[in-house]
């Protein structure tokens, strides 16, 4: 098996941990009855190198190669120039479609890249997780992808970056869809009650004085996603318990990237600790 380097650079040992964690969740997906589950993980990858390809169109920047994906340029390449992809493709090319519409009349390219694929990352978990069969997993990405995407828009309000408005693209959402676009608004409401709608109840426990909302906020929704992900220890066969066992697996990479991060930054132990989240095990 292959191991992580005695010494290397943050980034590289960043890249690295990337490379390990998604080589688990193939090994995962070729062992598992119930190979949907690995791809819902694996589409973090996936759409995060998509979007570096699609920043490379719209501000001539060189694509740079991301860790963890296995999807060659090419395949990206025809989702940006065609709709007449394979099915498995057809979010990829619905939000390429999407982003070439609004080059124009939006400024902020980077800004719309983002939002765009964030929306349609959400509605491409939604397809993959519906083919797993299992309500109660479809309730936990359900719950995971609302409370991202109204992270996304909250950061927007909180550091005045200008929002796409691309509402439309989150009506599989339903009456959550309010919710989440309530978070985009620029007069900055409490928006504690809304993530509270969205399944986070711990966000009323954040004090109105937080000077960093959005970074507690992403340690508490990964923390409720702990939560619901235990009770895949009840269920003795089937997708619940193979989907919790990989939400325990993204809790220690994601917890090793930030302890990388933060000791590259120079943060203090305590500092450091804050971000942690809770442990699956």
């Amino acid at each position: 098996e292959q191991g992580l380097a005695d010494t290397a650079e943050p980034f590289t040992l960043a890249n690295q941990m990337d490379e390990l964690f998604a080589a688990a969740l193939r090994r995962v997906r070729r062992a598992s009855p119930s190979p949907a589950v690995a791809d819902a993980f694996l589409l973090e990858f996936e759409w995060r190198a998509f979007r570096c390809y699609l920043r490379s169109q719209v501000t001539d920047r060189e694509p740079v190669a991301v860790a963890g994906s296995e999807t060659p340029e090419a395949v990206w390449e025809r989702c940006w120039n065609t709709a007449d992809v394979d099915p498995g493709l057809w979010s990829y090319a619905q939000a390429a479609r999407r982003i070439r519409a609004m080059l124009q009349r939006e400024r902020q390219h980077d800004r719309l890249v983002d939002e765009v694929t964030e929306a349609y990352k959400a509605r491409h978990a939604m397809h993959v997780v519906g083919r797993v069969g299992s309500p109660a997993v479809t309730a936990w990405v359900t719950t995971w992808v609302k409370l991202r995407l109204g992270l996304d828009l909250l950061r927007c309000s909180l550091n005045n970056w200008p929002h796409i408005r691309i509402a439309d693209a989150l009506d599989d959402f339903g009456v959550a869809k309010h919710e989440i676009m309530g978070l985009a608004t620029p007069e900055r409401p409490d928006w504690r009650t809304p993530f509270r709608h969205l399944g986070l109840p711990a966000a009323e426990t954040i004090a109105e004085t937080e000077a960093r909302p959005a970074a507690v906020l992403e340690r508490l929704i990964d923390d409720r996603m702990t939560e619901l992900a235990r009770g895949g220890r009840r269920v003795a066969f089937g997708p619940e318990p193979v989907a919790a066992f990989l939400w325990g697996l993204r809790v220690e990479w994601r917890n090793l990237k930030l302890i990388v991060a933060g000791v590259a930054a120079g943060l203090p132990r305590e500092a450091i600790a804050e971000d942690i989240r809770q442990s699956y095990v």
